[in-house]
């Protein structure tokens, strides 16, 4: 069966709710707030089909944040850091009940604080390289014999 991948961000993000928390070790990190919302298309994906995310994160402090797929919460979410100076690289299961489809899907990142909701001291943390590995629908062309 063929595969194929989309990469989904590619420039470190900040979350959370303290702008220059990252100033010291990663000044270029854009800050985009306590949630953000990514669009990205799957060309010829094979809906009942797990896929894989894959991405670095960095100073993450607990399991309670967000990571869904078109209103799926991914299990496993973003993993806590051991260390904040230290990059992270994750790889997780992307359920067939996240319903990829060709065009369309929606990746929510969002910082919670240690209870899980939104208010108070949230998490800060950094994103980056967000990468979606799925497989294809396979495609036999005429006349080849495949």
């Amino acid at each position: 069966m063929a595969s194929d991948f989309t990469i989904i961000m590619f420039v470190r993000q900040h979350f959370g709710n303290e702008p220059n928390i990252f100033n010291d070790v990663e000044p270029a990190a854009p800050f985009v707030g306590p949630t953000k919302e990514y669009l990205f298309d799957c060309p010829n994906v094979d809906p009942s089909q797990a896929a894989y995310l894959m991405f670095q994160s960095r100073d993450v402090d607990h399991q309670r944040n967000v990571l869904k797929i078109n209103n799926f919460d991914l299990f496993g979410n973003i993993p806590a850091s051991p260390s904040r100076d230290t990059w992270n690289g994750n790889i997780l299961l992307v359920e067939k009940d996240a319903k990829l489809k060709p065009t369309g899907n929606r990746l929510i990142i969002g910082s919670r604080n240690s209870s899980g909701g939104g208010g108070g001291d949230i998490d800060d943390f950094i994103i980056d390289n967000v990468v979606i590995s799925y497989k294809t629908n396979s495609v036999i062309l005429a006349g080849t014999g495949a």
